[in-house]
């Protein structure tokens, strides 16, 4: 590149040189006169001797201290139940449940309302032996949270009401059993 430069810059430069003037042209220019040189014997120099470079300094590196060996213990082969996609949901289902559901139920309908709650641990909402039936009064725009073991669903009713004038007592003195299904761990919001 440098080389290209220099050359270009030289061209430009004989390029705009004067031309010679014709009276040079024309006229051949004289030869110098001879000149008459004595001999003189010039003794040669000296040879001058220069003391050898020293060899290249040699560097000797000592091999790197290599790293010591990791000891990687080998994973334990991960157990893969195979389910087919189409039963995924079935074995979703049918898992057991490990965390308590719960059911929040509100009263914005009744001034007041008197409500059973039991838990359901069959498929069947039922009153039968040994169930626990909690009973409780929940008034306007009142809230109560029944809390579920793992596992259980909550079923709930609420008394039916005499109308107002009314002398005798309903033929059902309470509503269906309604079916909160809490058993997979999940909060549900119900109202009256």
């Amino acid at each position: 590149m440098r080389f290209l430069v220099v050359s270009g810059l030289l061209f430009a430069t004989a390029s705009c040189a004067w031309p010679p003037l014709a009276a040079e042209q024309t006229a051949p220019a004289p030869p110098p006169p001879p000149v008459a040189v004595a001999a003189v014997r010039v003794p040669p120099p000296p040879a001058m001797l220069l003391p050898a470079p020293p060899p290249p300094p040699t560097v000797m590196l000592a091999p790197a201290p290599s790293p010591p060996p990791v000891v990687v213990a080998a994973p334990a082969p991960a157990s893969v139940d195979y389910v087919p996609i189409p039963l995924v949901w079935l074995q979703l289902i049918n898992a057991p449940a490990s965390v308590p559901g719960r059911l929040t139920l509100s009263n914005f309908s009744y001034d007041s309302a008197r409500v059973q709650t039991m838990t359901a641990d069959g498929p069947v909402c039922a009153i039968r032996e040994g169930a626990v039936i909690v009973d409780f009064e929940l008034p306007l725009n009142g809230t109560r949270i029944i809390p579920t073991p793992p596992g259980a669903d909550v079923c709930w009713r609420r008394q039916v009401a005499a109308a107002i004038g009314q002398s005798t007592p309903p033929a059902r003195p309470w509503t269906e059993w309604n079916r909160a299904f809490t058993a997979a761990g999940r909060s549900i919001d119900s109202r009256l």
